[in-house]
């Protein structure tokens, strides 16, 4: 019994150990928005760069890591199909990128957007349904790298039930890197060494979300075995 307890601590102890696989987890990057809709503009900014910019550098990071990852979009468009208007092209939108995790066989969804406010806020926030403890977690992890970021208003994790949160079945979040209306966040969200910033954070709150993924599931399976 006393080298089964043993054996549990050294992997407890040992995060980095016993998944050298081939690949360290599966995410999805969604740059939220893109071609007819630009998604949140002030003076000629268009939210939907700003997120796929974003995005882009999140996909680097985590493969440079051996994370395999997917965008939901590469360039300025969205996947609604012409003859579609309105909320009826959004819902076929936000199907798509769905279907598009579910295929890919994800372990979460991280879908980049930027923030609106009606006063002078700032800072990045993320959100995931209410009651989903493990999109909680992710949650957590992200906005806890967030807050490393020197400087920034350090905000907390919010619920919501917006579409892409209530339909994905896997883990998913969002997260409002920055609010655009706020002139100081909006130009800062336009530099490159910035948006670098945001990106390693949540990228590496998402190593840390497969992190403890891939204890728990080590762990689970290696009750198993010695039970």
């Amino acid at each position: 019994m006393l080298w089964r307890i043993l054996l549990i601590v050294f992997f407890l102890a040992s995060p980095k150990f016993g998944w050298a696989a081939e690949s360290f987890g599966r995410i999805v990057i969604d740059p939220g928005h893109g071609g007819y809709d630009p998604g949140a503009i002030r003076k000629g900014v268009a939210e939907k760069d700003i997120n796929l910019e974003i995005a882009k550098e999140i996909k680097k990071i985590l493969m440079e890591k051996k994370v395999a990852c997917l965008l939901t979009r590469e360039g300025d468009y969205n996947h609604a199909v012409v003859g579609l208007h309105g909320k009826e092209a959004k819902r076929y939108d936000f199907e798509r990128r769905i279907e598009m995790a579910k295929g890919f066989n994800a372990d979460a969804m991280i879908s980049i957007h930027v923030n609106v406010s009606r006063r002078k806020s700032s800072g990045p926030e993320t959100f995931y349904l209410p009651k989903d403890t493990i999109s909680k977690l992710l949650a957590e992890n992200i906005q806890k790298e967030l807050h490393e970021i020197p400087g920034i208003n350090q905000r907390q994790i919010k619920t919501g039930r917006y579409y892409l949160l209530t339909h994905t079945e896997i883990p998913c979040v969002i997260v409002e890197t920055g609010f655009i209306n706020n002139p100081e966040e909006r130009q800062k969200l336009l530099k490159p060494q910035y948006r670098q910033k945001i990106s390693e954070a949540i990228a590496r709150g998402i190593l840390d979300y497969l992190q403890d993924k891939n204890r728990e599931t080590l762990l689970k399976n290696l009750q198993k075995k010695v039970s």
